[in-house]
């Protein structure tokens, strides 16, 4: 059973990766002279590729769910090619942070991971072996309140 389910879909990065797509077919378009002469400049296959890479840019770091359920949190972004799961018997600490606008995605901070779609709140966990889990959430306080309960249940 889950205790905490929560999507949290990162706009501000999906229209930033969005803007730099229209850009990069705009200026395949404007190299190669018309729409109908894309394909056949030099340039088409390295935009092409570039615009891939943002389209799956996209679909994996701006969508995150974060599910509490009876012994585990885990973390899923994009369509679950990124996915960790928190045993929450080994959870020492939480506490609240705040996630600043450069770190969104996932990505190795002081001691662990921050996973985390858009500029929000989120919620530093600190593990019984000093790994630290920071996820970033628009409903922290919720995310914190799941944990805790969690935490005290397995505990009992």
């Amino acid at each position: 059973m889950s205790w905490y389910v929560r999507t949290q879909t990162g706009w501000g990065l999906r229209g930033i990766l969005m803007g730099a797509f229209v850009f990069l077919l705009y200026r395949a378009r404007l190299r190669a002279g018309s729409w109908n002469g894309i394909s056949e400049s030099s340039e088409f296959w390295p935009l092409l590729a570039a615009g891939i890479i943002l389209a799956l840019a996209v679909l994996v770091f701006t969508v995150m769910t974060v599910t509490v359920d009876e012994g585990d949190i885990e973390i899923s972004m994009g369509l679950e090619l990124i996915r960790k799961r928190i045993a929450i018997p080994e959870i020492a600490s939480i506490g609240k942070v705040v996630i600043p606008w450069h770190s969104v995605g996932f990505k190795k901070v002081s001691g662990g991971w921050l996973y985390s779609v858009a500029v929000s709140g989120g919620v530093d966990i600190v593990m019984k072996n000093g790994k630290r889990f920071i996820i970033g959430s628009d409903d922290s306080e919720g995310l914190a309140q799941a944990i805790s309960m969690r935490m005290a249940g397995v505990r009992e």
